[in-house]
């Protein structure tokens, strides 16, 4: 799946944002979708929406050359999810999707 489609998903299923032809959609003007899997500053805005329910981790092991984003919910149940990506904003995305049921 391509960066744009993630970031389409994240400003639909974990922002709440309504998301019409590739654009986002609020009191009927439309506005560009950030670019949540590619920008930190935009993935960051994700961290905050999830903030108020998950704590967040991000580790890089250079050995690896990879990102780890780790959320867990410590108030139902115990809920972690990992992500293991390239870059830490695709990380940040991918693991926010799952909180949602979202898989890519």
């Amino acid at each position: 799946m391509d960066n744009r489609k993630i970031d389409q998903l994240v400003a639909e299923k974990v922002m709440g944002f309504e998301v019409r032809n590739g654009q986002r959609a609020e009191d009927g003007k439309r506005f560009g979708i950030p670019s949540y899997s590619q920008k930190i500053e935009d993935a960051w805005q994700v961290v905050e929406k999830l903030d108020r329910k998950y704590e967040f981790e991000l580790t890089r092991f250079e050995d690896e050359d990879k990102w780890y984003c780790d959320l867990t919910n410590w108030n139902d149940d115990l809920r972690s999810i990992r992500s293991v990506e390239k870059t830490a904003p695709l990380a940040i995305c991918k693991a926010a999707l799952k909180t949602v049921g979202v898989e890519v």
